[in-house]
C-alpha cells in the first residue's frame, strides 16, 4: 500500500512538472522573440519564430516524459 501511495505521488509531481515546463518553454521562447524584436525592430517576425521554438522545445519535454512513463510502466509490468 505504501508504495502505491508514494507511486502514485511521484506520478502527480512528474505531471505538475510537465505542465510548467510547457507553460515555460513557450513563455520563454514567446519572451525572447519579443526582447529581440524591439532590439532589432522586426516586429512580429522573430516573436512567432521564437514562439514556435518554444511550442517545438514543449512538444519534446512532452515526448521524453511520455518516454520515461513507458519505461517506468514497462519495468513495473515486468516484475
Amino acid at each position: 500500500m505504501k508504495k502505491k501511495v508514494i507511486t502514485t505521488w511521484r506520478t502527480v509531481g512528474d505531471s505538475l512538472q510537465l505542465g510548467a515546463s510547457i507553460v515555460f518553454a513557450i513563455f520563454i521562447g514567446a519572451f525572447i522573440g519579443y526582447w529581440l524584436d524591439g532590439k532589432l525592430g522586426t516586429f512580429p517576425w522573430l516573436s512567432i519564430i521564437f514562439f514556435f521554438m518554444g511550442l517545438a522545445a514543449a512538444g519534446r519535454n512532452v515526448w521524453m516524459e511520455v518516454r520515461k512513463q513507458l519505461r517506468t510502466h514497462e519495468d513495473t509490468k515486468g516484475k
